[in-house]
């Protein structure tokens, strides 16, 4: 199986996708297509990580065929599509195609980690006889499942956990009964370091302190760091799409205004600092938008922007494809009126990059 689409393609592909799985999104939303969608985008989007796909697959169709049997001859690849931005109403058959790909790149990813583990030492099978967890009422499910904020556990996170109908259950195995007992529950995109997978029994054990291990279902994990947990997070906390020139962020009031272009193709979030590093206000602004911010502090401010796909309002960051910058100083609203992103202020230097965390701090 050889895969020749272009990074274009891929990115175009996974936003149109994005659209219409994002869990925000009615009739078409589905939070695991969305999750699952995001993560095999993250690995073709990688040169590394599809290569090392691409050469997996090579070497399982190879396995499929006898030795000594020559196989049939590939089909003669067609040209590329020429790919341009569809409506939800007119998807081309193209896109479908892609995002068969995508998700299949993902099943297969998730595959590779688990076959990956250490096998078992050599011993007899643990039995799977923990007892069956009261279920609790739906508003606290909810409360459990979703709303707790995502924890990191020690070691060096290389799983996290997805969100599902009812909460994720650590499980610990009581030597002195041959089973696994219910320890506590962990919330959704909890950061955690999977050791092996048990695989009589389905589960997957990790690290909980530096001394000791417990136990979760295998399906409730899917590969990934502490900072691929985090984006997925975001992405399923994102809230409803802003619209061009919605104020997300405010803080005090004046007589100040900016007026404020976006001159990329992709939606931008403008953010001003006070000297103490405060953000006074924080503006969305939709692909080519123009917006005029009214009734500001007075003062000087310190610009951060940044640029992406589908924003969270819960991580107030992008969720995906996200690059911050800031100026450097301090401006009034005078000087700096009109901004573009990305500024253009003569006489000042260029932007330079920040880190996600710095444009997420308030």
């Amino acid at each position: 199986m050889d895969f020749a689409a272009t990074a274009e393609a891929i990115a175009a592909a996974y936003r149109t996708k994005a659209r219409l799985l994002h869990p925000d999104v009615p009739g078409t939303g589905n939070t695991d297509a969305f999750v699952a969608l995001k993560h095999a985008y993250d690995v073709l989007s990688d040169l590394d990580s599809r290569a090392a796909y691409d050469r997996q697959a090579r070497r399982a169709a190879q396995e499929e065929w006898e030795p000594g049997v020559m196989p049939p001859p590939r089909e003669a690849t067609p040209p590329p599509i020429p790919m341009r931005q569809p409506r939800a109403s007119d998807l081309h058959w193209a896109v479908w195609l892609g995002l068969g790909v995508v998700l299949t790149v993902g099943v297969v990813q998730v595959a590779r980690h688990l076959t990956a583990l250490p096998p078992l030492p050599p011993g007899p099978p643990i039995p799977a006889r923990a007892p069956v967890v009261a279920p609790a009422a739906p508003a606290q499910l909810q409360a459990a499942n979703e709303s707790a904020i995502p924890i990191r556990l020690v070691g060096n996170p290389n799983f996290y956990i997805t969100p599902a109908a009812g909460p994720t259950v650590l499980w610990r195995r009581d030597d002195t009964t041959d089973a696994f007992l219910p320890a506590g529950r962990l919330p959704p995109f909890s950061s955690v370091q999977a050791l092996r997978l048990l695989r009589p029994n389905g589960l997957i054990e990790i690290r909980t302190t530096d001394t000791a291990t417990g136990f979760i279902e295998a399906s409730r994990l899917t590969p990934g760091n502490a900072a691929a947990a985090h984006r997925a997070y975001c992405a399923y906390h994102a809230g409803g799409n802003p619209e061009n020139g919605e104020i997300l962020q405010r803080r005090g009031k004046g007589q100040g205004r900016l007026e404020v272009d976006n001159r990329t193709t992709q939606p931008a979030v403008l953010k001003l600092r006070d000297p103490a590093g405060v953000v006074v206000v924080a503006a969305f602004l939709a692909p080519g938008g123009h917006t005029t911010l009214v009734g500001l502090p007075e003062g000087r401010f310190q610009p951060d922007f940044a640029i992406g796909e589908l924003w969270s309002r819960t991580c107030r960051g992008f969720a995906a494809g996200m690059r911050a910058q800031r100026l450097s100083g301090y401006f009034s609203l005078a000087a700096l009126t009109p901004l573009s992103i990305p500024p253009d202020l003569p006489g000042e230097p260029a932007p330079t990059d920040i880190s996600d965390d710095a444009f997420e701090h308030e």
